[in-house]
């Protein structure tokens, strides 16, 4: 078992090698989740200096932001943070990480705008949250537009995407393209085998994942507060992301959608 790991993450480093090689302008997105932690790691390992962006939205949890702040700390990440969001609106810590030149973060202030007049409509039409009857359409907003604007000075991007972690995510490969390469290193990983590797690794995984919930559920998708819910271990991984909306346990958009 340690010798097929062993082989998986070296697997996993010559694919990133081989993306620092043949692209000059590569970067790694984190969400702070599992699967991002363990991407990061790789990259790094493999290439110290490769910038490293994180898309927040309002709505992702207070422990996200606190734990963002601290393996930026830990690692050196010193990662770019896009949020669409007022300046009200960015959490202290990442304020305060900011003035002391720890991390960059790049308000989208007219998406903001936008969002804001959106979910207003939606309130008043609807009486919910958009989140709640148009969740593609906030994800579009708030992720998908964000990723956008993190990509659009590269020619390619690394991420901690899974084709275990759910239905929609079986046929992804290694390496993509759509106007830009994207990159999978950690493609084939398993659930327990990313858990493993940050473990050996002494990264400390999100508070979210250690939670305790009714039944033996937890939480192993971690996504904005009000969309994620904990699962049981026979489900997917996924089927916490947007319960009781038309796209649970499917996709943000960052994904699916052209980039560049």
């Amino acid at each position: 078992m340690y010798k097929k790991m062993q082989e998986k993450v070296e697997h996993s480093k010559e694919i990133v090698k081989n993306a620092v090689r043949d692209y000059r302008r590569i970067a790694v997105a984190c969400s702070f989740g599992k699967d991002s932690m363990a991407t990061v790691l790789l990259a790094r390992e493999v290439q110290p200096k490769i910038p490293v962006f994180s898309i927040m939205t309002v709505f992702k949890p207070r422990a996200t932001f606190d734990y963002l702040v601290r393996m930026n700390e830990q690692l050196g990440l010193n990662v770019t943070v896009f949020m669409v969001a007022r300046e009200a609106e960015v959490p202290a810590v990442l304020k305060e990480r900011e003035e002391q030149g720890e991390l960059e973060v790049r308000l989208l202030s007219a998406l903001a705008e936008r969002f804001e007049a959106e979910s207003a409509e939606a309130e008043l039409v609807y009486g919910k949250k958009i989140y709640e009857v148009a969740p593609d359409r906030c994800c579009e907003l708030l992720k998908v537009e964000p990723a956008k604007e993190a990509v659009k000075n590269y020619d390619a991007w690394v991420c901690g995407l899974r084709n275990t972690e759910g239905r929609t995510r079986k046929d992804y490969k290694e390496v993509e393209f759509r106007g830009l390469a994207k990159v999978n290193p950690i493609l084939t990983w398993t659930e327990a085998e990313v858990l493993g590797y940050l473990a050996v690794k002494g990264v400390p995984l999100h508070p979210w994942y250690s939670r305790v919930f009714p039944g033996g559920k937890r939480i192993r998708s971690l996504g904005c507060e009000p969309c994620t819910v904990p699962v049981y271990d026979w489900q997917e991984e996924r089927a916490g992301r947007w319960k009781g909306t038309s796209k649970c346990g499917g996709e943000c958009g960052i994904h699916t959608k052209r980039l560049k």
